[in-house]
This record gives C-alpha cells, structure tokens and sequence, in this order.
C-alpha cells in the first residue's frame, strides 16, 4: 500500500519534470554575524561559492575603530556538521574618501582568520593580529523581519524514510498552487492546493512559529494536515522550516517533518506567482 504523500509524486498541474531526489547544496553563510552578549562589534560574511570575503569592525587597544578584511577565505575540509573558511587577515589604508580615489597605500598582513559553521545559524570566530589571538562564538544578527505572504507556484519536495505501516521509503511532492499567510508575523500559514496523478484535488495546511535568524528565518513546532478526495487517512504531521529565505522572486527552504507513516527531509517553498 502507498502512502497518500507518495501518490502526489506526478503531479498534473506541473508544466515542467521534477527531480527524482532532493539536491544538497552548501548553505549560503552572506550576513552580519555578531556576539550578542558583545553588541558594538562584528563582522560582514559574503560568500560566492566556496570563497568567504568578511570584513571586521573592531577597536584596538586605545579604544578606537579598527578595519581588517579578510579577502579570500577558502573552504577547506571540515568536520562531518561543520563548514570551515579560513584565510590571511590584513590592514589596510586608502585614499582619503574626500578626495579622488588613488588606490590602497598599505595592505599589510596581521594574521590570520578561522570561520567554523557548526549550523547555518551559529559558528566560532578565531583570528589572530599581531600575536593577539581572539576566539568568539557568533550567529547571525537580526534587525527586521520577513514576510512571506503571498500566492506562489510550490509545495514541498523531500525523501521519505523510516516509512512504517506498510509504506516503502521513496520520495514525495507535495506541489501547485502555494498561499502564504504572513500577517500575524509570528504564525505564518502554508496553504498548498493540489491534484495528484490519479486526478484527485488535495490541500495541506502548514501552520507554526516564525523567528528570525539574520537574513534566514525559521517555523518551529509546526503541525500539518491533508485533505485528499478519496482518501479516508490523509496525512497528519508535525514539521520544522530552517534557512528560509526570502526575495523578490519567491523563498526557499529546509523542510524537516514526520507524519503517521514517514518521517521526511527535502525542501520547501515556491517561486511567486505573477497572476
């Protein structure tokens, strides 16, 4: 017997082929990361590919602003559950922003800087300059929030494992018309009308509670539920969102969940719907 998240696989609404399995890919750490305990100083993280450029704001000894950049921060192997960039820090003077840009007149080295990502939310900074050697826990820092609220083409996409009750592990699409409801901030709502190869209309309701992590969001504690014409025991899970994010052309997202007859890892969101 299939389980009714297994029979949503080919989905009639989709003008385009979906993949057979979930693609991993590495989290992208772009943001403001901070001590919150420590507000006043941080440090910039842009990432493209496995290239890490952060610029630090921090003050010397006299209590005065200080400006080091680490330009090329590369990956290098880490730890299973861990990211790692490491790479040379420098200091550096310019041209008077007043005046005509004349280019750099120093671009010393100082040391050395270490990322470890131990989430996409957390990690520890290690950097030395000039023999002084700094260690300091830091996430991402938060100012303003997301809102989702909106109509998109999306759904889910995940691996189903440890299935039960007679259900083989395999994958699941849970994929058309995606509602957003966003306006109470903390408990967003995700509506996903579908039909299922076998021509049967369905919706899942997604509901929990929304936090802000820097530029990424979350849902924790979350519940769902099916209805699928036909089907007499649809699914009913509970469910978490991580590193969702958000723009101007839809949000994507980390989908982690369980319901009566599989637990399930894969993706979550939708591209915005222009009608």
């Amino acid at each position: 017997m299939k389980t009714p998240l297994r029979l949503l696989a080919a989905l009639a609404t989709l003008a385009f082929a979906l993949p057979a399995a979930a693609t991993t890919s590495s989290t992208d750490y772009t943001d403001l990361w901070y001590l919150p305990a420590e507000s006043g100083w941080g440090v910039n993280v842009i990432q493209q590919g496995d290239v890490v450029f952060a610029t630090f704001f921090v003050y010397g000894a006299d209590g005065s602003a200080r400006w080091f950049v680490m330009p090329d921060g590369r990956s290098v192997a880490s730890s299973p559950g861990q990211n790692t960039f490491t790479g040379g820090l420098f200091q550096t003077q310019g041209t008077f922003y007043g005046s005509p840009w004349g280019g750099p007149t120093l671009n010393a080295t100082v040391g050395s800087a270490t990322f470890v990502f131990n989430s996409p939310t957390t990690g520890t900074l290690t950097y030395s300059v000039n023999g002084v050697n700094v260690t300091k826990t830091i996430s991402r820092q938060t100012w303003r929030g997301n809102t989702l609220t909106g109509n998109y083409g999306g759904g889910l996409l995940a691996n189903s494992t440890q299935c039960r009750n007679g259900v083989a592990n395999g994958t699941i699409a849970i994929f058309g018309r995606l509602v957003v409801g966003h306006s109470n901030f903390f408990n967003p709502t995700f509506r996903v009308e579908f039909t299922n190869s076998n021509g049967q209309d369905g919706v899942c309701t997604f509901t929990g509670g929304y936090a802000q992590e820097g530029k990424m969001g979350r849902v924790n504690s979350g519940t769902y539920s099916c209805q699928i014409t036909g089907i007499s025991n649809p699914p009913v899970g509970t469910f978490t969102l991580t590193q969702i994010e958000a723009n101007t052309n839809g949000f994507t997202a980390r989908f982690n969940g369980a319901d009566q007859n599989c637990n399930y890892d894969g993706f979550f969101g939708g591209v915005r719907d222009v009608l």
